[in-house]
């Protein structure tokens, strides 16, 4: 009897410390909410995925909304195929009008357009609104779950890692704290699972409303002119205005030789019209000069001496 109560009183002063050691319930990122671990490269996982939670809560609207309103506007229902043969038939109506409705297509960085001929009104309107509005919406959200995917890959790994070192990186935090934070990242993993299966669906959707549209209405692709416009702008343009500005100022600076040669040391020119009357009189102030003052001017004085 003394043995069973002894033993009794045992767990239950150990109760405490085996919750201390041991986290209870969900943690929070199982329950959908941001936790800080105290060590930035586990923050700084746990944020990133956190983020991803909170975009993908959200993202399914960005595709069911544009969507239902292009198949009400067509009296439709929200499946993609319903969409495309009842758009079909509501473009061969338009060209009929002289109104043709095209997604034109400049890149995968961004979403696509909607090229407009003729002059829509009331319905027609309507629905080019709604049109281009599914077209910008369905895009930014492919171009998202693309960057999506490939982080959650990302974090997928590195949770891996993450978890393998907890005991050997965080070696100075209490035993309880390291197991919160290997619960938290365990639990992140299977979030990660569930959030490339949503990732993965969202894709799905938003690729298979852009192909309806573009099959029905036709594609076309453009070539990406903000990119042309700024090489032009900054590459050919301003190289001829250089190559023109470059050939105005070589006629600036002949005048400015010119001047020089008036002033400059160099009128040798201008004397030597002046010697043709008295070139005799230099050579003979070389032939009668003394034999100390030649030798400088003899050099200068050598090829007149030679020149007849």
């Amino acid at each position: 009897m003394l043995l069973t109560r002894r033993l009794a009183l045992a767990l239950i002063a150990l109760a405490p410390a085996c919750q201390a050691i041991l986290p209870s319930g969900p943690s929070n990122v199982a329950q959908g909410r941001y936790y800080g671990a105290g060590e930035p490269e586990y923050d700084d996982f746990f944020l990133r995925l956190y983020r991803l939670q909170l975009a993908l809560k959200d993202a399914p609207k960005r595709i069911g909304e544009p969507r239902q309103k292009v198949a009400d506007a067509l009296g439709v229902g929200p499946d993609p195929e319903e969409i495309r043969v009842a758009l079909t038939k509501r473009a061969t109506e338009l060209q009929n009008r002289g109104i043709r409705y095209t997604v034109a297509h400049t890149g995968e960085s961004q979403p696509p357009t909607l090229i407009v001929t003729g002059n829509p009104t009331g319905k027609d309107f309507e629905l080019k609104g709604y049109l281009e509005g599914g077209l910008k919406s369905a895009g930014e959200l492919k171009i998202d779950t693309t960057a999506w995917q490939k982080e959650l890959d990302e974090l997928s790994s590195k949770e891996s890692s993450l978890e393998s070192g907890v005991n050997e990186k965080l070696a100075s935090r209490s035993e309880g704290d390291r197991a919160e934070i290997t619960q938290n990242l365990s639990d992140g993993q299977k979030i990660i699972t569930l959030l490339v299966e949503r990732t993965r669906d969202l894709d799905h959707a938003t690729t298979d409303f852009l192909k309806a549209l573009g099959t029905a209405l036709g594609e076309k692709q453009l070539e990406p002119a903000p990119a042309e416009s700024t090489e032009d702008s900054s590459g050919e343009q301003p190289e001829k205005k250089s190559k023109r500005g470059a050939k105005a100022p070589k006629p600036a600076p002949k005048p400015a030789p010119s001047k020089p040669k008036g002033s400059s040391p160099k009128p040798a020119p201008a004397p030597k019209p002046a010697p043709k009357s008295a070139a005799t009189p230099k050579p003979a102030k070389a032939d009668t000069g003394d034999a100390p003052p030649p030798p400088k001017p003899t050099q200068g004085t050598a090829k007149p001496d030679f020149e007849p």
